[in-house]
């Protein structure tokens, strides 16, 4: 009798399991098909641009001739771009942490295709005051972080709340100029296989997915045994990805409805940026090995940990 009441428990669980398994898959489904629609195409640049973009990879050259500054009068995104670097990140490793050679270049070579735009490189030091005079809130969860990646990831998205702009990583540098990329409210990068990466990002100041950003960040500051599993859901890519899909649960119709009414540039809305540009013929930045958090990344998230570089292996 025992053990037929025992089978028949199990069989409950694992029936609920696949159903739960299911409703999963759905979701994830839906929310990448969600993603799909709201990919940056060709068409959401000014034909002008477009055309002159498909003629120089035709030449296998950039664009260097194009007039970007009569063509993007008007941007959302302010010309602003953020770099984190915290030297000294793993105070009890052995080693420097000086950002390397790789890294030292990205901002240069940002600055020499966007003359104009504003490169900001923050340290720890003036991420701490930032957060102290303007959102002192969240230190006790900033404080608390079981690992020194999760504060750089956290900072991620207040600084893009506070100011808008572009926040990208260390080992991710600008081919072009960005100017086509600053007309849209707010942009995450595809990721593979699933989801965007947080490794470059960008919105107008204030914007309220990002403010549902930096609202979640206590709720998902969780331990889950493994840095790679703890990082990658707390602050990290997933995180990021999850709050879009939270997104999606709440306002996918509107958004998907703006998007097909060509109103997706509306303050509250944010788009994909494809593969396809990070593409060698149409990319937008240029990607080092090890950047991402998917594959590979699993040593490069140990590398963080045990090594004692914080951005880069």
């Amino acid at each position: 009798m025992l053990g037929h009441h025992r089978h028949f428990l199990l069989t409950i669980c694992a029936t609920a399991a696949l159903f739960y398994s299911i409703y999963c898959v759905r979701w994830q489904y839906a929310f990448e098909t969600f993603l799909d629609n709201l990919r940056i195409t060709f068409d959401d640049f000014p034909p002008v641009y477009a055309e002159a973009l498909n003629n120089s990879v035709s030449r296998h050259e950039q664009p260097t001739d194009f007039d970007y500054s009569s063509t993007f009068t008007q941007v959302q995104i302010p010309r602003i771009i953020h770099y984190i670097w915290f030297k000294d990140l793993y105070h009890g490793r052995k080693g420097a942490t000086d950002i390397p050679s790789v890294g030292s270049q990205s901002p240069e070579l940002c600055r020499q295709h966007n003359p104009s735009y504003e490169i900001q490189v923050w340290n720890a030091t003036r991420a701490r005051d930032f957060l102290e005079a303007e959102h002192e809130w969240f230190l006790p969860t900033y404080d608390g972080y079981r690992y020194p990646i999760q504060r750089i990831d956290a900072l991620k998205y207040f600084i893009l709340y506070h100011y808008g702009g572009i926040y990208m990583d260390l080992d991710i540098a600008c081919r072009r100029p960005l100017d086509p990329l600053l007309d849209f409210p707010a942009w995450f990068p595809e990721a593979s296989p699933l989801g965007v990466n947080n490794d470059l990002m960008a919105c107008t100041k204030r914007h309220l997915i990002m403010k549902r950003m930096i609202q979640s960040l206590a709720k998902h500051d969780r331990y889950l045994l493994f840095p790679y599993i703890t990082i990658f859901w707390s602050t990290g890519p997933q995180f990021t990805s999850n709050v879009l899909r939270e997104w999606y649960k709440s306002r996918s119709k509107e958004q998907v409805a703006a998007r097909a009414r060509g109103k997706h540039k509306a303050l509250e809305t944010f788009v994909i940026l494809p593969q396809v540009f990070y593409s060698e013929e149409y990319t937008f930045f240029g990607h080092s090995p090890g950047g991402t958090w998917h594959g590979s990344d699993v040593a490069m998230v140990l590398c963080h940990t045990f090594r004692g570089n914080s951005l880069l292996c």
